[in-house]
């Protein structure tokens, strides 16, 4: 078993509510994933928020607010691929790699713009 982990291509914000929480997208890249006997992880989200918005604020994730999947990526065989159920796991996310239906993949080449949907506090 594996866990691999994914770099952050892209932050993009989304909005906001009225306690100051705020939601963003991220975009991911992943290596080659090997289905059941892998899993993913996304680390340093909070820190690539502040890279993003350069306002001197700290970001932290929401724990109780579950990151989903917003979108698909695609891998070197243009494959499909999507963020699965995802856990708050310190400054990032973990979980599967799954096709639109959620089901983990058995396999997948190296893949790009994987959509995942974070909500974090600013203090």
């Amino acid at each position: 078993m594996a866990l691999i982990t994914g770099s952050i291509d892209g932050v993009t914000f989304l909005g906001a509510d009225a306690s100051g929480g705020k939601l963003y997208q991220f975009s991911c890249s992943f290596a080659a994933y090997t289905g059941a006997s892998d899993s993913m992880a996304v680390t340093g989200m909070a820190a690539a928020i502040n890279t993003h918005t350069r306002n001197g604020k700290t970001s932290a994730l929401v724990a109780g607010a579950v990151p989903v999947r917003a979108g698909a990526g695609y891998d070197t065989a243009n494959q499909a691929v999507y963020a699965g159920t995802l856990a708050i796991s310190g400054d990032g996310v973990t979980g599967n790699l799954t096709d639109s239906a959620q089901t983990e993949l058995t396999a997948s080449t190296a893949c790009s713009g994987v959509k995942i949907v974070a909500f974090v506090q600013e203090s």
